[in-house]
């Protein structure tokens, strides 16, 4: 085991149906494909491209990982996040894994250093919520830590919960570039007013209009 590995998570064309009221399915898919590029560029500037793994059953996901100087862990089916994650861990063979949703849009280098820095000044589990402190958008942590994943319903508290159990030491990350994924019509609409010039900002713009 080496090092430190991004964990990628990624569902086949199939997801975000939940944008269904205001993209059709090749919109959705293509949104979809803009946002994982978005996450890479992100982890490209802060010096990690090379240590991303991208889980999942998409074969055209895993090859655009792979074109933007990732690794794809094909799945056979989308699995659910917890496995997609356990896969990663497996393929990385990493001491420390960062495991990070694909829809993060306004993701910026300076927030993944933020996570990490956590790490390196103690904290054995660093955590970013959603907006809503519902979800995980950034969950930092050793591989031998035992730390129990739970990408489920609450799963920001579950870690917390889980870690606390484990008498880990906890950081938790605010940063606004984190905090945002893209999960329903509001956010969506939200991003195509955030003035960012990222790829799926600019899509959301252009079908918002």
């Amino acid at each position: 085991m080496t090092g430190l590995a991004v964990v990628i998570p990624v569902k086949s064309s199939a997801g975000k149906s939940r944008l269904s009221s205001v993209l059709a399915p090749d919109q959705r898919a293509e949104f979809g494909r803009l946002l994982l590029e978005d996450v890479l560029a992100a982890l490209a500037g802060a010096g990690l491209a090379e240590r991303c793994f991208v889980v999942s059953s998409d074969r055209g996901v895993l090859d655009l990982a792979e074109r933007r100087g990732a690794r794809g862990v094909p799945e056979e089916a989308d699995s659910g996040v917890n496995d997609a994650v356990e896969a990663g861990a497996r393929a990385s063979r990493a001491e420390r894994l960062l495991v990070l949703p694909s829809d993060l849009p306004l993701l910026a280098p300076a927030d993944i250093q933020a996570v990490i820095g956590l790490a390196d000044r103690g904290a054995d589990v660093v955590i970013s919520p959603s907006v809503a402190f519902d979800g995980t958008n950034a969950l930092l942590f050793r591989a031998d830590a035992g730390l129990q994943l739970s990408y489920d319903r609450n799963s920001f508290w579950n870690h917390l919960a889980s870690a606390a159990a484990m008498g880990l030491s906890v950081g938790v990350s605010t940063r606004p570039g984190i905090m945002l994924d893209i999960d329903s019509p509001d956010d969506f609409r939200g991003l195509a007013t955030s003035g960012s010039t990222g790829r799926a900002a600019r899509f959301s713009r252009t079908a918002v209009g």
